[in-house]
């Protein structure tokens, strides 16, 4: 599909389908910076769809990520080096995309305002949201902030932990240090709450949610997934329940929510320190059954698939690159009706061009190289 040749039967299709419907969530409610006056309803969507699809990245990421180090911690000679080849090749996933677009948003950005950003240097080494929010430039790397500190944070403590109680059973300590870094984000999260004061839902979207140090257990609920879903293998019939339990409630925390008077002025110790967790295990409820879906239009799951194979350069795009440079030629706050609705889809077709252009000549090949490497 357009000169990419996809491999269908290594993919997963409910995990592809997953980051693909994560994806479009995102985008969906990023498109709200365009302009003000969609629908009252689309609106109220666009204001909670973004919170869903990044958790949903997390937990999938967690899944796949804690398989990896569930696996190389088993090996009887395991060791440092085992954790610096994870690093390695995870870092030679991620890092060359987010440091090109990172260098192409800098340069917009000096293009457009005059100046180069405050605490760029925090950037480069993902700490420009670790303590507190990051500033204005590049706000959609608060994510790929908390998902690099996942990924040390985990193997280092697994590694120290059989270094020095080598007898020590790793699958239930994968189990145990899964589950004290959750524990321990939420104590994190109640001390939060305890001691700072919050206005509204904006607020602690940009001092909580947004902030690595509160969300360093984001990543694990994944992992806790997948030690589940590995030791305690269930049946389709139980899957499918799990399923539901999930997108009930996700769908209890996000479309009823309000309709219950739940809302972040009236219960801010909700949503300091249990709506994040809960939506995480919601969303883990789902992955079993995610397995299990077969997709039988071949062009659908093909569109499926390009979609995931394009999120992560989607995710880096398409709002500080795509929407902040459309915005700055072409303003749209003014914009209603058929002139934003053509705003709207013109922007959607852009990301995807831009997207598939990066993931096909940058993203794609220097995966190619780690992998021949």
């Amino acid at each position: 599909m357009l000169g990419l040749n996809i491999e269908l039967k290594k993919r997963v299709p409910g995990l592809d389908l997953a980051r693909a419907i994560a994806i479009s969530l995102v985008v969906f409610s990023h498109s709200l910076w365009i302009s003000e006056h969609y629908h009252p309803y689309i609106k109220w969507f666009m204001n909670f769809t973004p919170t869903i699809g990044v958790e949903i990245f997390f937990v999938i990421s967690g899944f796949l990520i804690g398989k990896i180090i569930y696996r190389i911690i088993q090996k009887d000679d395991f060791s440092f080096n085992d954790v610096r080849e994870f690093w390695k090749r995870r870092w030679f996933r991620t890092l060359p995309n987010y440091y090109l677009v990172l260098l192409i948003n800098l340069l917009l950005w000096y293009l457009i305002y005059g100046k180069i950003p405050e605490k760029i240097g925090l950037y480069f080494v993902y700490l420009q949201n670790f303590f507190s929010h990051s500033p204005d430039f590049s706000r959609i790397s608060w994510s790929l902030s908390v998902e690099q500190f996942c990924y040390i944070l985990g193997p280092v403590l697994l590694y120290l932990l059989i270094r020095f109680f080598p007898k020590l059973n790793r699958k239930k300590l994968f189990l145990w240090v899964t589950c004290f870094i959750i524990a321990v984000v939420i104590l994190i999260r109640f001390w939060f709450h305890s001691t700072h004061e919050l206005a509204s839902l904006y607020e602690w979207n940009e001092n909580l949610r947004k902030v690595s140090v509160y969300r360093l257990d984001a990543i694990y609920y994944g992992f806790l997934a997948f030690y589940l879903y590995v030791n305690f293998p269930i049946n389709l019939t139980v899957s499918k329940l799990l399923f539901t339990i999930g997108m009930f409630g996700i769908f209890t925390l996000h479309l009823f929510i309000f309709y219950w008077g739940i809302s972040f002025e009236s219960n801010p110790g909700f949503f300091n320190i249990f709506y994040l967790s809960l939506n995480s295990v919601a969303i883990c409820c789902l992955m079993p059954f995610l397995f299990t879906i077969k997709i039988q239009s071949l062009w659908v799951l093909k569109i499926i698939t390009l979609l995931s194979l394009l999120s992560y350069s989607i995710y880096l795009l398409h709002y500080t690159i795509i929407l902040h440079s459309m915005k700055v030629v072409f303003p749209s706050d003014h914009l209603t009706g058929i002139p934003l609705l053509v705003y709207t889809l013109t922007y959607w077709l852009l990301i995807l061009v831009f997207s598939y252009l990066l993931y096909r000549f940058f993203e794609k090949p220097m995966t190619n190289l780690r992998d021949r490497k």
